[in-house]
């Protein structure tokens, strides 16, 4: 394996955490609506690779790992049918601070995105990633010149 090899496996182990970084590192106040925002995405996107079953099971590996560290934390993805818009995580989420809320979504984020890459490998996550936030990116810019 040459230098370059080892370039690229370092970006692409390294680029999921820093997509996830940086799409949570907004205002602290916006933190709860984006991350709710951002698991619909990766819903939509991760249930085509590893089915509906297979990103609840995922998330509630990452939930529950985060919730080491932030014991207030505590739901379980599992019971996403009967709550398609995570109001459960919602819920979590009230009357903890907006710094508190971007620290655990952070960490829950990148816990999800270890373990998915644990999964399907790095290269398929960075994969997944852009291609689900490029969807939803362009989703958003579609409507708002629609409404604007």
């Amino acid at each position: 394996m040459n230098c370059y090899q080892l370039t690229i496996m370092a970006t692409d182990d390294e680029l999921p955490r820093a997509i996830i970084e940086r799409v949570l590192s907004g205002p602290p106040e916006n933190c709860t609506d984006v991350c709710i925002e951002l698991l619909q995405v990766l819903a939509n996107a991760l249930s085509n690779v590893i089915g509906e079953d297979g990103f609840e099971s995922l998330l509630f590996r990452a939930a529950r790992r985060v919730g080491n560290d932030y014991p207030w934390l505590q739901f379980d993805p599992r019971a996403r049918p009967a709550d398609p818009e995570f109001e459960l995580l919602r819920l979590c989420f009230q009357g903890q601070s907006a710094a508190d809320i971007q620290a655990a979504s952070i960490l829950l984020f990148t816990t999800f995105v270890d373990i998915l890459a644990l999964l399907v490998g790095a290269h398929m996550t960075k994969l997944i990633l852009e291609s689900a936030l490029g969807r939803a990116r362009a989703a958003k810019t579609s409507k708002e010149q629609h409404n604007g």
